[in-house]
């Protein structure tokens, strides 16, 4: 082959720029879309692992409703069983939905004893005062 025959030759065409470009459209697409499917998937799926896990807290959680009628005991092992259901649920997240969950979870275990903690620790120390400057609290002055 001489210099002149080489010259000609047409090494990268309009034919193989149309193919590369639609492949490479095609492999731009379908990861597209894959990620569009798995960030929906991660916003709106709740896990079954963490359905469960998070009712099964829930229901724990709403027996510490009735605090009044328990007594400190009663009362310091419903908050442990609703603390280990909630570790469950917290140990099964998976998705973005999941952590939504547990921390709804988390506000409402929250919610529901922060009375029981202000009343044990009135009558724990009864010269303090919650409402208070906290410092003076700790001091105790």
């Amino acid at each position: 082959m001489d210099v002149r025959q080489l010259l000609q030759a047409e090494i990268w065409s309009k034919r193989t720029t149309r193919k590369v470009l639609t492949v490479t459209g095609f492999v731009f697409g379908f990861l597209l879309l894959g990620f569009f499917v798995w960030h929906e998937v991660g916003e709106s799926w709740v896990t079954p692992g963490e359905r469960s896990a998070a009712k099964a807290a829930l229901v724990e959680i709403d027996a510490l409703q009735n605090a009044e009628s328990m007594n400190g005991k009663e009362f310091d092992s419903e908050e442990e069983k609703a603390q280990l259901k909630f570790d469950a649920a917290r140990s099964s997240i998976r998705t973005h939905r999941d952590e939504d969950v547990v921390v709804l979870l988390s506000t409402y275990l929250i919610l529901t004893t922060s009375p029981w903690d202000d009343a044990r620790f009135a009558l724990e120390y009864p010269g303090s005062s919650i409402d208070g400057d906290p410092k003076s609290v700790l001091i105790g002055t």
